[in-house]
């Protein structure tokens, strides 16, 4: 939780008049403390601290903001976003543990509901071709189950042989299952995590497909983790592509009701 240095604490009061719980009190000397039985931790007053008087021992230490390295041009912003593309023809070069670390520090840094944090990664890299025939079984019956024979034909495909396409990874064999306790939660760390590997120059796709599978079947529910408090909120495939585009795809334009 957090402490503050009576010493460095100017009492300017910043950081109690930011706080969303109402934890920073003041001190009869003007300086601010921390009521740690409401404080949830957010970290906002560290950020916000002009003389860095506030801190949270025992986490990271807080980067110091530099322009040059924090702020983003809006338009390259969004040309990012419209460029980032859904990849279906992975190389079977893998991703990096360097690069794999980066998308799980993009993952993390997403907000989640009142600070929780508890965002769950699970990284199949060296056990990938261990799960990827369980993923697939799964997928089969959940196709059978629900009467789908074009997608239970993809099954049969599969066990054809390494000659025919993969149409559920798509030639790619590592993949980041990401489970929380808020199902939002989940979901904006997948969207940073995908960002960052198209900055990375990497491909990735949300595979629902597997997703699907696996909360379907109770032994990968279990080897992921999922729970009836803690679910899976998606999957994603990620490894070097040979794909390069050239534009951008054209898409809808906003639904939006200006009220």
């Amino acid at each position: 939780m957090v402490e503050i240095n009576s010493s460095l604490c100017t009492g300017c009061g910043i950081c109690k008049e930011n706080c969303a719980v109402h934890a920073i009190v003041l001190n009869e000397d003007g300086t601010c403390r921390c009521n740690k039985t409401w404080c949830f931790g957010c970290g906002q007053c560290v950020a916000v601290c002009p003389t860095g008087a506030t801190a949270m021992p025992g986490l990271e230490a807080p980067v110091e903001f530099d322009p040059a390295s924090f702020e983003l041009d809006p338009r390259v912003l969004l040309n990012a976003m419209r460029f980032r593309r859904s990849i279906r023809r992975f190389s079977g070069e893998k991703a990096s543990r360097k690069e794999l670390e980066m998308l799980l520090d993009a993952g993390r840094c997403a907000p989640t509901s009142s600070n929780s944090q508890s965002v769950g990664f699970t990284v199949l890299d060296r056990e990938f071709e261990t799960l990827r025939p369980k993923i697939w079984k799964a997928f089969a019956r959940m196709a059978q189950e629900n009467g789908r024979k074009l997608l239970y034909r993809r099954y049969e495909n599969y066990l054809a042989g390494p000659g025919q396409p993969d149409t559920l990874f798509y030639g790619g064999n590592q993949m980041i299952a990401v489970t929380s306790e808020v199902r939002p939660d989940g979901g904006l760390a997948l969207a940073n995590m995908e960002l960052m590997a198209h900055a990375l120059g990497l491909g990735a796709l949300y595979c629902g497909f597997a997703a699907r599978a696996i909360e379907g079947d109770p032994e990968l529910r279990e080897y992921f983790g999922i729970t009836e408090k803690r679910s899976l909120d998606g999957c994603l495939v990620v490894g070097h592509t040979g794909l390069k585009f050239y534009r951008t795809a054209p898409r809808n334009p906003a639904r939006a009701a200006w009220q």
